[in-house]
């Protein structure tokens, strides 16, 4: 199901709330801050047979320990996709860079 997305289905996310699962951890509450296509991260040569890679920009609230990690990812229904459970998810921590430090943010990458 993974290699299926595309950046368009999450475009319609933005803003809203989703929840990361990981094996005994807490759940993190999510928020979807933005999509960036990443055409720089292509394959060469591949470009008319898989999707544009992307990341998807995620912001916590509040603090997390977490860093990295596996697990599931409950994304919330919107417009004409239905809620759904992402499994097998990596998402990793990125630095704040200018941003307001009182937030966690993550990205979950798709090449």
């Amino acid at each position: 199901m993974l290699n299926q997305l595309r950046s368009e289905d999450f475009v319609p996310l933005i803003g809203q709330v989703c929840h990361f699962l990981v094996p005994e951890q807490v759940e993190l509450e999510l928020q979807i801050q933005s999509v960036r296509q990443k055409p720089l991260s292509q394959v060469p040569g591949w470009e008319a047979e898989q999707r544009t890679p992307f990341v998807v920009e995620l912001i916590a609230v509040g603090a997390t320990p977490l860093v990295d990690a596996v697990g599931h990812l409950q994304l919330p229904a919107a417009e004409n996709q239905p809620q759904r459970t992402l499994e097998n998810v990596w998402i990793s921590r990125t630095g704040a860079m200018g941003r307001d430090r009182q937030y966690c943010y993550f990205q979950l990458p798709f090449n």
